[in-house]
């Protein structure tokens, strides 16, 4: 039984894994459940054993993509041996590897999805609300440390959440640097958070 476990769990990863390879290489609209079973190696009567549906998998995908984030952020922003604008720069190191991977594209493809599936739609938004629960905290956190309360928390996750899907949906178009000036732009707001979190310790020296 404990055999049969195992193996039941590997082909359902086996599944999710191929389904990620699928949607990234063909997009929302062509990903079929033919074609992840192809791509895993495996009788395509295992996926409706494992997900029901096509939305069912494409739903597992980005559960499991968004516990995958989540999790990567949550530790980086635990991190008591960095700043904040260290933690900006991982953040945007991070974002170059999920761009070259396709783990970008696999997310926004997921999010189009939801623009016609209201099943997905609300799934998508559930997911993305924990990561901006995520940030909210942090946000405040910052905002307390910087002592600035011109803004709130709120206000600051909704920018960096528009600015940074509005930059996902401008390098998966292939917008060049020289037009967008998308990652010149990500290092000029690292380099304000260290500035503010340098000048926050030299009041305090001088306190």
């Amino acid at each position: 039984m404990a055999l049969r476990k195992r193996d039941s769990a590997a082909t359902r990863d086996d599944i999710l894994s191929a389904a990620r390879t699928v949607l990234n290489r063909d997009g929302s609209g062509r990903f079929s459940t033919h074609s992840v079973a192809s791509q895993a190696g495996v009788n395509q009567s295992l996926l409706p054993y494992h997900f029901r549906t096509r939305n069912g998998l494409l739903l597992a995908v980005l559960e499991q993509m968004n516990a995958e984030l989540l999790d990567r952020q949550r530790g980086m922003y635990a991190r008591e041996d960095m700043t904040l604008a260290e933690k900006w720069q991982l953040a945007v190191d991070f974002y170059r590897v999920d761009l070259a991977s396709g783990y970008v594209r696999t997310l926004l493809e997921l999010t189009a999805h939801g623009y016609s599936n209201p099943i997905v739609a609300a799934q998508v938004r559930s997911l993305f609300n924990g990561w901006r629960r995520l940030l909210t905290e942090v946000a405040a956190s910052a905002l307390k440390e910087l002592e600035i309360d011109e803004v709130s928390a709120a206000d600051v996750v909704a920018v960096i959440a528009a600015y940074w899907w509005g930059m996902e949906v401008q390098h998966l178009l292939g917008t060049p640097e020289e037009e967008g000036h998308l990652w010149a732009t990500t290092e000029k707001i690292g380099r304000l958070l260290g500035r503010f979190e340098t000048g926050r310790q030299s009041r305090r020296v001088k306190q």
